[in-house]
Parts: structure tokens; sequence; C-alpha cells
């Protein structure tokens, strides 16, 4: 069996997680807990790490995404304010905030494995020649002056890069000298008709085709193939089409009801992770339960052969009774659940394996 991308993870002062450790992680997790634990903030812990960090864009999508954000800053002031909420207690971004820290447990004092995401802080200032000399801030030395620059400073595996904060800064596409992980994300309202058609374009004229189409086929076992075409109606934006048994023309898959639409979406989203990540937002969207058995066992069946490591969040217990069915029925140990809670305001995290979340099922202990 493959070797899994991260057999545990600790997250350090990002977002709700103060210090969250996770001792061990399976080929398919499923993250469950209360309202405001951090699940959507572990997926996006998660994108981070394997995305290292690459471009100080990728930092602010993930805040636009949360509405934390606006469109454009004024000064740097504004960014700094906005910066906060990615760092643990949402605490004021000044000299000496804790790093952000992400990665397998036990190498958080390392840059082999580990993604750290930190500000530093430096003073720009002017020579007789006029030519700019940039220093680091001195200890006590005022924090609040115009000539301040703070920096965006992210490593990763040895290497580093840095960038200014600064709203009209031209280098935050500079990308981390450092192998990506692959990654691709499902959020809870799905993908828009643009990454669907980005994500079989990834695919298409391979064997991957047939995967996507046996996803399918759990909903509508007629459907008979899959593309994605322009019509007159949907002028040059490309989209879904199937083909039904015993139908003489294709039908828009979008017609056919969100279960496909999310379907399509998660299994397009998993054959594109292969030898990465996949990390889908509540999962249950969209899905009737009894469609979800047979949907987790096929992630598991896929996941296996194209390594790739799936994180899911879901606040049903539906979903929670389809994933242990799938798990009883895997012949592996793959499935973990990971159940999110606070105790005394630090998140913890309790394990659930194949066994322990049978007894869970079957004595209906309340794991979300």
């Amino acid at each position: 069996m493959a070797t899994l991308i991260l057999n545990s993870l600790e997250i350090r002062n990002f977002r709700a997680f103060h210090d969250l450790k996770i001792e061990r992680l399976g080929r398919v997790n499923l993250i469950v807990g209360k309202n405001n634990v951090g699940k959507t903030s572990l997926l996006e812990a998660l994108q981070l790490y394997a995305r290292r960090a690459s471009t100080a864009a990728y930092i602010w999508d993930i805040m636009r995404n949360r509405r934390e954000m606006r469109q454009s800053f004024k000064e740097v002031k504004d960014m700094l304010a906005t910066l906060k909420y990615l760092f643990y207690g949402r605490k004021d971004v000044l000299p000496g905030l804790e790093s952000i820290k992400i990665g397998p447990m036990n190498t958080m004092n390392t840059t082999a494995e580990t993604l750290s995401i930190s500000v530093r802080w430096t003073v720009i200032e002017y020579l007789p020649d006029g030519s700019p000399k940039i220093r680091p801030l001195e200890r006590g030395e005022d924090y609040i002056s115009d000539n301040l620059v703070p920096r965006l400073d992210i490593g990763s595996g040895g290497f580093g890069v840095s960038y200014s904060i600064d709203p009209y800064s031209s280098n935050t596409n500079v990308r981390l000298n450092t192998n990506e992980i692959p990654c691709v994300v499902t959020s809870a309202n799905g993908l828009s008709g643009q990454r669907l058609t980005e994500l079989w374009d990834g695919i298409a004229l391979t064997d991957l085709e047939n995967e996507v189409l046996s996803a399918l086929q759990l909903i509508a076992p007629g459907v008979k193939d899959l593309n994605f075409v322009s019509t007159p109606l949907s002028g040059s934006e490309r989209i879904p089409v199937v083909r039904i048994a015993d139908m003489n023309e294709p039908l828009p898959l979008y017609s056919l009801g969100d279960g496909m639409l999310r379907t399509l979406g998660i299994a397009l989203a998993l054959v594109n992770a292969k030898d990465g990540l996949l990390l889908i937002d509540e999962f249950e969207n969209g899905l009737y339960y009894a469609v979800q058995p047979d949907l987790w066992r096929f992630i598991f069946q896929v996941a296996r052969r194209l390594n790739v490591q799936v994180f899911a969040t879901t606040h049903s217990w539906d979903c929670i009774e389809a994933f242990q069915k799938a798990t009883r029925a895997d012949q592996g140990d793959d499935g973990l659940l990971i159940r999110l809670e606070s105790k005394k305001g630090e998140i913890t995290a309790t394990l659930y394996d194949k066994r322990e979340l049978g007894i869970a099922a079957r004595e209906q202990i309340e794991v979300r």
C-alpha cells in the first residue's frame, strides 16, 4: 500500500486551533463535531500545507471565501486587521505574534515537513543617496511608523519566501521553492461550472473517465456516457451532458438533480487528486442518504488505487452511518472518523477506527 501523505497532523496557532494534535490519520477521514469547532478550518490548514502557501494570493483567497476581507485595501493596516483572523484567538498582528505551524506530529521544531507562516517586522530607511535600506524592527521600537514594512514569511521543506504585506505589491505570485502536493477542494456549495470543466479536461480521454462514469451510475444506472459540450443555450460555456440508455438525445446533467451534480463534482475531484489530497466540505450536501454508502465505497476503492488521501466534513448522522457501513465493508483499515470538540477553550480530537465506529453506530453513541 502506498504511504499516506500525512500519518498524523498537528496544527498550531491557526484559526480555532491553539495546538491541535491528531495522532494518526487514515486514507479516508471523516471529520465531525458541533458548529464552531474548526471542521472547515482543518480543511483550510490542509490546503495551506499541501500548497505550501506558495502564493500570498492563495492565503487571501481562503480569507475572501470566509468574507473576512474586502476586495481591495487602501492601507497596510487594513491588511493586518484582516490577517489577524488567520491566527489563533484573532489576536492583533503585532511584533512577537506566534507563528502558524502545520505538519505531521513531532516535526514542529524542524523545517523538513512543517509549514510555517509568520509575520516579520521591518523598517525601510533611505540613505543619503535616496536608495532604500530595509532593516529589522528593533526590540522596543515603535511598530507604528510610516516606514514600517511588515512581511509575511512562509517556509517549508527547508525553503522559504517572504512577501511584503502591501496592498499595492506585485510580488504576491512569488512561488515557494518546494514541491507542492496535489490538492483538490470541493466546497460545501459544490464546484462551479468552470471548475468542473477544468477537472474534466484534466482526465479527458483517459481511463479515469470510466471512474467518473461509475460514480454517476450509482445514482442513475442508465447513464452510458458523459461529456462537456457547448450548446446554443450555454453559449461559450461547456456544460456536462450525459447519454441515457434508451434515449436518443443527450441530457444536460444539471436537469438530473443536485445529487448527480454533487456526485460528479466529488468524482472529478477525486480522480484529479492522484497522489495528493482530496478535501470535501459538508459531504452530504445534495446527496440522498441511501446513495451515500455506495459513494463512500467508491471513494475508498478509487482513493486506494490512485493513492489519494481524503478528508471530508459532515454535520449529518446519516452521513456518519453511511461512512460506517462503507468502512465495515472495506477490506482494509483505511477509514477513520475524527471528532473535534472544545474542552475548556481548546479544540481536541477523538479518533474512531473501524471497530470503534461500529460500536458507536450499534450503540447509537453520539459522535457528532
